[in-house]
């Protein structure tokens, strides 16, 4: 089974702030297409929104699956695909300090390893994008 889960952010500058996200987890069950979405705020950077849409959302499965996650954060997307290169270091750089966000590494880390799901992603504007933008600031999280 194969599922893709769409995420965005209303700001994407890096620095500290107050953000919005929100995220859709798309599935093609017995031949009908199903959505699920979820949306939160919080004060954090831009790649720590992203992993926590990310975790939000991966804490919704029960089993194992291919999942392909799509985000315009091109770091999130790249390393989301060296997950377990980054557990096997303890979340821990070259000098043995944790990495930046480590904590959000470890909770997306725990879903994937615990349900053995096979992990792609894709990086830039996806078909949700406009849509979750037009509902973070409908919903006002």
């Amino acid at each position: 089974m194969k599922v893709d889960i769409y995420l965005e952010t209303d700001k994407q500058c890096q620095a500290c702030i107050q953000r919005k996200y929100g995220y859709v987890i798309e599935i093609m069950h017995h031949g009908q297409l199903l959505t699920r979405e979820g949306f939160g705020d919080g004060v954090s950077t831009y790649h720590q929104c992203n992993l926590q849409a990310l975790a939000e959302a991966l804490a919704r499965f029960h089993s194992s699956c291919e999942i392909c996650v799509h985000t315009k954060d091109t770091f999130v997307t790249s390393r989301v695909l060296r997950i377990s290169d980054l557990a096997a270091d303890a979340f821990k750089d070259t000098k043995g300090k944790d990495i930046k966000n480590a904590d959000e590494w470890k909770k997306v880390y725990e879903v994937i390893n615990r349900l053995k799901l096979k992990v792609s992603s894709f990086a830039g504007v996806h078909s949700y994008s406009q849509w979750l933008q037009e509902e973070m600031i409908k919903r006002g999280n």
